[in-house]
């Protein structure tokens, strides 16, 4: 085995192992909020209590998860920082709501806990992009690994063959630049479907409110001549009387 094969591997066994662990804590959080052992009646010193270890505990969990997605993946950089983040928001909410002063304690703890349920959905979001990372990792993360490596040690990148890594790994980048041209060119028709259909809807909205005020001074005309009609009925009548 060689020097890359075992780096490799350990970062795979190190992920897998992270994964476990934020696996155990999630599901430990969910069957103790189905049990009620967690829940809104509590006080936020309780909640708190009861919860801030595993919280402590998927946010190193998260933040180890993180870096090695993006060596493991780097094409999903994107996707792995957004549900990172968001997770690690959700906490950092959690137990700012359970610990702030509040006139009303119990409404802090229904508030907290609506997080602590956001943070399982979020959670469970992330756990499955967690092993999709894991399962199917960058068939260029032997190359990855190493500019990582020279980079963090300022060293040269010996293992590296213009031939036979690089090489790939540019295809793979120009490759995915073309699909996101393709994506805007198709998002830039989407806009200007909608910017065609936004007009015609003003159109429309405009005939119809001329429409309307037309006949509104149709009705007024009439009005009108019947109102004059009416008054000079009227006034003949006086003149015979």
């Amino acid at each position: 085995m060689t020097d890359q094969e075992g780096v490799n591997i350990l970062i795979q066994e190190e992920f897998n192992s992270t994964i476990t662990d934020f696996e155990e804590i999630l599901q430990k959080v969910a069957g103790e909020v189905a049990s009620g052992i967690l829940s809104e009646k509590l006080t936020p010193p309780e909640l708190m209590n009861k919860t801030e270890r595993y919280v402590d505990s998927l946010k190193n969990s998260t933040e180890k998860s993180k870096e090695f997605m993006l060596i493991l993946k780097p094409e999903k950089a994107y996707s792995a920082r957004r549900l990172c983040e968001e997770f690690t928001q959700t906490l950092k909410t959690f137990k700012e709501i359970l610990i702030q002063d509040s006139p009303d304690p119990p409404a802090n703890s229904r508030m907290a806990f609506e997080q602590l349920r956001k943070a399982l959905t979020d959670g469970s979001d992330l756990l499955f992009l967690m092993r999709e990372v894991r399962d199917d990792p960058s068939p260029f993360m032997d190359s990855l690994i190493t500019l990582r490596k020279a980079a963090q040690t300022k060293g040269p990148v010996v293992s590296i063959h213009a031939a036979e890594d690089v090489q790939p790994l540019i295809k793979n980048v120009l490759g995915r630049i073309d699909e996101l041209r393709a994506a805007l060119i198709g998002l830039e028709k989407k806009v200007g479907e909608m910017k065609q259909a936004m007009r015609s809807l003003q159109e429309e909205s405009l005939e119809i409110l001329s429409g309307e005020k037309s006949l509104s001074t149709e009705t007024e005309s009439r009005g009108d001549v019947e109102s004059r009609s009416s008054q000079r009925r009227l006034t003949e009548k006086m003149d015979d009387d």
